[in-house]
């Protein structure tokens, strides 16, 4: 298989999430900690950050919600469907999610800020690139 391989190095815990859903202070809306499969609505929310599990269990992405109309379900699963129709590997390998639900007054710097300490915290990159292959010349 070509593409980016989604490999992670920590296995999402219920007590690891608590702990990155803590860092959402005041802007935490509700701990969830449960994995939700890829495809399954995780509830409503406005802003969010997600973090995808790996078969593995392994954290392997992690991003934000920036929804830009009204949504009839949760801004994460919206974004997520978006991420997995759009990427065959991304649809083979991701298995599962985690909300942490944000205040929908959640300024978006506080959302950007909070997105890059939870990536940390897990040793994923925000941004994952397809391997495409040197050309020689």
């Amino acid at each position: 298989m070509t593409g980016t391989v989604w490999t992670g190095v920590v296995a999402v815990t219920d007590t690891r999430y608590v702990m990155l859903a803590g860092l959402a202070g005041q802007w935490l809306v509700e701990e969830r900690p449960e994995p939700v499969p890829i495809g399954e609505n995780s509830g409503y929310e406005d802003k969010a950050i997600y973090i995808v599990a790996n078969h593995r269990g392994l954290a392997c992405y992690c991003g934000r919600t920036a929804p830009t109309r009204v949504l009839t379900r949760g801004a994460a699963a919206t974004r997520l469907q978006q991420h997995v129709s759009r990427t065959r590997s991304k649809k083979e390998e991701w298995a599962e999610y985690w909300v942490i639900p944000l205040d929908s007054t959640t300024p978006d710097h506080v959302v950007s800020d909070l997105e890059r300490t939870v990536a940390a915290r897990l040793g994923v990159p925000l941004v994952h690139r397809a391997r495409i292959p040197r050309r020689h010349t």
